[in-house]
């Protein structure tokens, strides 16, 4: 049917096909973060791809075949058209890969790791008495003997850099002994080599007083002043929080993948203890 000079058959025709199309890309593109974020297999970005367009095509020459002779051509046509934004987008996706050269996705999944870290409150407090200090009364004590510590090499204070996110603290202070420094420094250098980027890690909680564990009591009964956080050898680190490298950007499963290798190569070595604390989202770490 035909008026005003305009096909209207091959115009419904064109119409529903490119709509087919956008629902087709639409979940080729879900089917594809979902792949990426969860199974972290660059293969499977394509073969999830590649199904949909191969799926997409049969049932565009099965439609063709079921058309009438006389717009069999339009239908062709159409099919045509259809390659363009499929091809532009796989285009695009080898575009955006190739700005990083050296930059190939971790692989595994982070269970594989977590799985391991259980290590329990009786063996991280064991290390925190050896390697740590005698746990403060209040903040105001532990600023009136800072310095000296901080003169004797037994306690020094971390802060937010180019390697990691120190959060603002309500219930902790942001004072370590040396050897959880030097562990923070070590698991920033192993993060940000995995990542290939300056992406960094946060942590969430460092060294509690007595007047901490006494406030934090009243929203977490589960809060002890026989914490390892006392001894200022533990600290607790976001796995579900990140400071993005907006040059380099990474995809959270992918940092939480890298974060969670670095741990578990770390406490291979006999560095550290890990506990996976789920209602808290972090890890709670002790230096041996």
């Amino acid at each position: 049917m035909e008026f005003s000079g305009i096909n209207w058959r091959r115009l419904a025709i064109q119409s529903a096909y490119y709509f087919i199309t956008l629902i087709c890309l639409g979940v080729a593109g879900w089917a594809l973060r979902y792949a990426y974020l969860y199974f972290n297999i660059p293969l499977a970005l394509w073969v999830c791809l590649y199904i949909v367009i191969a799926v997409y095509l049969a049932a565009m020459l099965f439609l063709t075949i079921k058309i009438r002779r006389g717009t069999r051509k339009v239908a062709f046509h159409s099919l045509t058209m259809q390659l363009v934004p499929i091809l532009a987008t796989i285009f695009t996706l080898n575009l955006t890969d190739s700005q990083e050269d050296t930059y190939k996705p971790l692989t595994g999944r982070t269970s594989t790791y977590e799985r391991h870290f259980n290590d329990l409150q009786k063996k991280q407090k064991a290390a925190a008495l050896k390697n740590g200090l005698p746990p403060f009364k209040s903040r105001a004590e532990i600023e009136a003997k800072y310095k000296k510590l901080r003169r004797s090499g037994k306690l020094v204070q971390i802060e937010s850099n180019s390697k990691y996110i120190v959060r603002d603290l309500t219930v902790s202070s942001p004072y370590v002994v040396p050897k959880v420094e030097e562990l923070l420094d070590d698991i920033a250098e192993g993060f940000q080599e995995k990542t290939q980027s300056k992406s960094r890690f946060v942590v969430t909680s460092v060294l509690r007083t007595e007047e901490d564990i006494a406030k934090l009591r009243k929203t977490n009964v589960n809060a002890s002043s026989a914490s390892c956080h006392c001894n200022a050898t533990t600290i607790d680190i976001s796995y579900v929080r990140f400071g993005a490298d907006e040059l380099k950007p990474r995809n959270d499963y992918e940092l939480r993948l890298a974060l969670a290798q670095t741990l578990h190569e770390l406490r291979k070595a006999g560095r550290c203890y890990v506990k996976i604390e789920r209602k808290q989202y972090c890890y709670h770490i002790t230096v041996r």
